[in-house]
């Protein structure tokens, strides 16, 4: 009898999982319609630039895509198409001592979207996204640029992600 109950509560739960739509666990809201994506080069129009980073963001936003929906990747006429820019990389204090020396730097990166969804046009916008990763003012930002350039991509492709496919 109690196995009956809990195959019957599995059952309920399971069916009510499944009647929820599209809606999954990672907090992916797609519509139906849409089956591809793209990511075109990111262009770099900030005053310092790092070569590399842009492609490095890109290709960031391509895998955090991938890994949290099932859509696929095309070069071709895609259902979402995202277009961005680094516009601005920068490095400024962002604390100092008691004898006016900065003791924290702070490396901020902006980067602006362009996004399209073709099969429903009223969802396209253009945003920017930042983040900064700060870091002790006796490091050289050659030191630090590697795990700053992790910790900043995976925040803004993150906020990318939310606003336009989980819709936070």
């Amino acid at each position: 009898m109690k196995q009956a109950r809990n195959f019957l509560l599995l059952f309920l739960f399971a069916t009510t999982l499944r009647s929820c739509g599209i809606y999954s666990f990672s907090g992916v809201n797609i519509q139906p319609d849409i089956k591809t994506y793209t990511v075109l080069p990111f262009e770099n129009t900030a005053r310092l630039v790092i070569p590399g980073f842009a492609e490095e963001f890109r290709l960031a936003l391509v895998d955090k895509i991938q890994n949290m929906t099932d859509l696929d990747y095309t070069d071709r006429q895609a259902d979402l198409i995202y277009a961005g820019k680094i516009t601005r990389y920068y490095i400024q204090p962002a604390a100092s001592t008691g004898n006016q020396q900065a003791a924290l730097n702070r490396l901020t990166v902006e980067v602006e979207i362009d996004f399209k969804n073709r099969k429903h046009p009223d969802e396209n916008f253009t945003k920017s996204f930042s983040y900064y990763y700060e870091f002790p003012a006796n490091k050289l930002p050659d030191d630090i640029r590697s795990e700053a350039h992790e910790i900043i991509t995976e925040q803004i492709t993150q906020d990318i992600f939310n606003e336009t496919l989980a819709k936070w």
